[in-house]
């Protein structure tokens, strides 16, 4: 066979991958759902307005003009703009709230797309259809997650594909989506930088172009609050302004909400506050992947890395940090979700035991899958 042969047969096995990719990551949740609305027999507005995901819509509307800021409730305007700005317009249009759903689950499914286009890694992207449970949790919901990761990877097969204005587009666009899209904006400038050894024209071209969306952040949070940094003065406001009972908010003995010392959260907020044992065990059943991951992260900066693998490595390195620093009470309760934020780098690294292993997704896919189904029922309980 000649190389131009080999190349078309090797794009027509990548293609019909990343159809089933995308097919089997759709049908995952389309099957979840059904199953979760089957078992819970709830209305669709209950599923839309719990946790994240009522936020997020009422932002969405505020933004596109479709309801007054007033509507906000301080709980509410601590939400970053770019999920609502990225699905905001199809309420503006009139499309009916489970419009964000349908948009969230297809944007899951392009995830473990995204990741085989980057990496060429086709067992280690399946694991992005259904691992871990909080992936495909938050991504059975229409929060910011598979945005996040989406967003995130596309900066990816920028810096990949030589185009560092992208490459910094993105990784300010994250920063619009979360606080915690800085480590990947940062990662994204520091593997340019580490390449170029030098202020190069790609490091400034994309910090540049991450300027862009964060200054549109600042303005937005100006028009409507009043307050450029608005997200983050909400965040460091004690718990009880927020969601959480004062005398649990008490308990936690930390006068900020989101912020803590480094393991604070996983190692007193289960002895100071009510937590059921199922979850202690399955949050920390987090650490020493967390842990194992780091040091071998830490180790592969020493080797020769394409700036795109850098970043990988790196984004995961500053989640991270970033996640094991913050607050006492959802920094445990969510921190299998913050982890998510880092799990594109935590696969990469993980690759010698996953990606060399199918037969682990026989083990892992219906472990994942039993855990979210009852996470997705818990949620509508």
């Amino acid at each position: 066979m000649n190389p131009s042969a080999e190349a078309a047969a090797g794009k027509g096995t990548m293609g019909r991958a990343a159809l089933q990719l995308f097919g089997a990551a759709l049908g995952l949740r389309a099957a979840l759902l059904a199953v979760v609305f089957l078992v819970r027999r709830e209305p669709w507005e209950h599923f839309l307005t719990t946790s994240d995901a009522g936020s997020f819509i009422a932002a969405g509307k505020v933004i596109y003009g479709a309801s007054p800021a007033s509507v906000l409730s301080l709980y509410d305007t601590r939400v970053f703009p770019g999920w609502p700005l990225l699905f905001g317009w199809g309420l503006r249009l009139g499309l009916p709230d489970p419009f964000v759903l349908a948009f969230s689950v297809v944007l899951a499914a392009l995830v473990p797309v995204l990741f085989l286009r980057l990496t060429g890694e086709r067992v280690l992207a399946w694991y992005l259809v259904y691992l871990p449970p909080a992936w495909l949790v938050a991504s059975s919901h229409p929060i910011s997650e598979p945005a996040y990761l989406a967003v995130m990877l596309l900066g990816l097969l920028a810096l990949k594909a030589g185009r560092p204005a992208w490459a910094g587009a993105a990784g300010g666009f994250l920063v619009v989506l979360r606080a915690f899209g800085i480590a990947w904006l940062g990662a994204t400038l520091l593997a340019l930088l580490v390449g170029a050894r030098r202020l190069s024209r790609p490091v400034l071209l994309a910090g540049l172009a991450a300027a862009v969306p964060i200054a549109g952040l600042f303005a937005l949070n100006l028009h409507l609050y009043g307050d450029p940094l608005h997200q983050l003065h909400v965040y460091a406001r004690p718990l009880q302004d927020l969601n959480i009972p004062p005398v649990l908010a008490a308990s936690l003995h930390n006068p900020s909400g989101h912020w803590g010392w480094p393991f604070e959260h996983l190692l007193l907020t289960p002895w100071r506050t009510p937590v059921p044992l199922w979850k202690t065990v399955y949050i920390y059943a987090h650490i020493p992947v967390l842990v194992v991951l780091f040091g071998r992260g830490l180790r592969q900066l020493g080797r020769s890395l394409e700036p795109w693998d850098r970043a990988l490595v790196l984004g995961f390195l500053a989640n991270a940090a970033l996640i094991v620093c913050t607050g006492p009470y959802w920094g445990f309760e969510s921190f299998d979700r913050y982890f998510v934020w880092g799990l594109p780098g935590a696969l990469w690294l993980a690759r010698p035991w996953l990606g060399a292993q199918p037969r682990w997704h026989w083990v892992l896919g219906p472990l994942s899958v039993a855990i979210a189904l009852r996470a997705l029922l818990s949620h509508l309980g």
